[in-house]
Parts: C-alpha cells; structure tokens; sequence
C-alpha cells in the first residue's frame, strides 16, 4: 500500500493570494492526477474547460465560492463539487479567509465520452452537495453501526464512484476485495485505523491518502476509543464494473 500525507497548515505568514498546488501519489492510478490546493484570499483558482478531463473537488477546510456560467454558491468544509463537464468554472477565496481543498482529475477514455453524449442532461449542471445532506447506504461487510453515505453516485462521472465510512472502535471492515476497480482511501478529521492489504497493515490517519492495491484482499479495523473515517474513491477498470455499486450498496430509501 503507497500512501502520502498532506499537510494542511495555517497560511498565517503568507501574502493574500498566495496559492499551492500539490500533486499526491502521481503515477499511482492510471489517469488520474490528485491535486491538494491550499489558497489564501483574496485569490480565484481558474479552470478552462476541459474536453478529455473531467473534475471532482472535495473541500477539505474553510469556505470557498464555486463560480460556474454566472452562477455563484457558497460552500464550505465536506462539500464535494463537480462541474459541469467541458465548462469553465472558478474557486474564489475571499480576503481574510484561506481554504485547501482536494482535487481528483480524470482522462476520460471514449467509452466515457460516448457515456457522456449519452446523458448529456446529467453532466450539463453543476453538482454540489455537503457530505451530510448525501444518501446513506448499507453493506454487509460493515457493522450496523457505521455510517456510510455516497458522496458521489454512479454516473455523475464515468466509472468514478465516491463514498465515506463513519465509525468508532472497536469495529471493523470485513475483508473484501474487487478486482474491477482501483481504490484510494483519504483520511477524515480524527481518523486513526488500520487497514490490512496485500499482507501489509498501515495505520490510516488525517490527511493520509491510501492506495489499495488493484484486486487485493483488504480490510479496516479501528481499536476502542479511536474514530474510523475515510472517503473512499473507486475508479473503475470498465462501465461493466459499476454494477458493483447497487450489486453491494443498498442506499437507504430505495
């Protein structure tokens, strides 16, 4: 299991727009490029659009205003957002405050394209939800008392899922696997696990982004007294794979 933990510290001794942009664990996944920015106001993050790329941002601390096609909208930390696909969008900070936020950018192969002409209505709009207005869900490899939300549902972007797992020790994850699909586990506020993986054990904390290797038996456990909570991203090898998610996902409510 590769791992990279990222520093989120204060910007106090830095100059209003002041900007830095980090990738983490480069070359990990196959198209896919992870970017931590950390801006102080007052200061705009500007993206082009993008034909063979398509983003998803997670808000990680403090508040930022996401700008789109004229519209505006105030967010802050456990937001997750994805822009329109192939539309500008911009990332203000405003003077006086400062924010780090995750970036996921991913190349889109044809068969994503082609998904995307496909349901067109979907990718059109902007997508913005806080972690917790997200759906909850059930797996059978997690206990009763987890809470489990999807951040992130099939189709919002092609062969990309995303979720978080809430729970306190003691308590674990059973072990699994799924080798249709590449996964990235990033650390929340308090977290300290440990996940097992390809004969390895890694104590998974804040900030700490983890790679599960491609088709590895895993599983996470969290001692008593301590905190289980981790986004988790899946990157699927074909659209076929994403039957995974409602094979072993039941949102609750459906």
């Amino acid at each position: 299991m590769n791992t990279e933990t990222i520093s989120i510290k204060a910007m106090d001794n830095e100059p209003d727009g002041y900007v830095s942009v980090r990738h983490v664990l480069s070359n990990e996944i196959e198209g896919l490029i992870t970017g931590i920015f950390s801006v102080k106001g007052s200061h705009c993050v500007q993206e082009l659009p993008q034909l063979y790329t398509y983003d998803v941002l997670v808000i990680l601390k403090g508040e930022v205003v996401f700008g789109s096609e004229g519209e505006k909208y105030r967010l802050n930390t456990k937001y997750i957002i994805r822009p329109a696909y192939n539309k500008p969008y911009c990332i203000q900070v405003e003077e006086g405050s400062e924010a780090h936020f995750i970036r996921f950018r991913k190349t889109l192969k044809e068969e994503d394209l082609q998904d995307i002409r496909d349901h067109a209505d979907c990718h059109q709009s902007v997508f913005l939800r806080a972690f917790s207005d997200c759906p909850v869900y059930s797996e059978a490899i997690k206990s009763s008392k987890t809470i489990n939300r999807m951040i992130l549902q099939e189709g919002l972007v092609p062969r990309f899922c995303m979720g978080s797992v809430y729970t306190e020790g003691p308590d674990r994850v059973a072990e699994h696997d799924h080798p249709m699909l590449d996964q990235l586990f990033f650390g929340l506020e308090a977290c300290k696990c440990t996940c097992y993986a390809a004969g390895e054990s890694i104590i998974m904390t804040e900030n700490m982004l983890l790679h599960i290797p491609l088709g590895s038996k895993h599983s996470v456990s969290v001692a008593g007294g301590d905190i289980l909570s981790y986004i988790w991203c899946d990157f699927f090898l074909s659209p076929e794979g994403q039957k995974y998610m409602k094979e072993q996902h039941q949102i609750k409510g459906d």
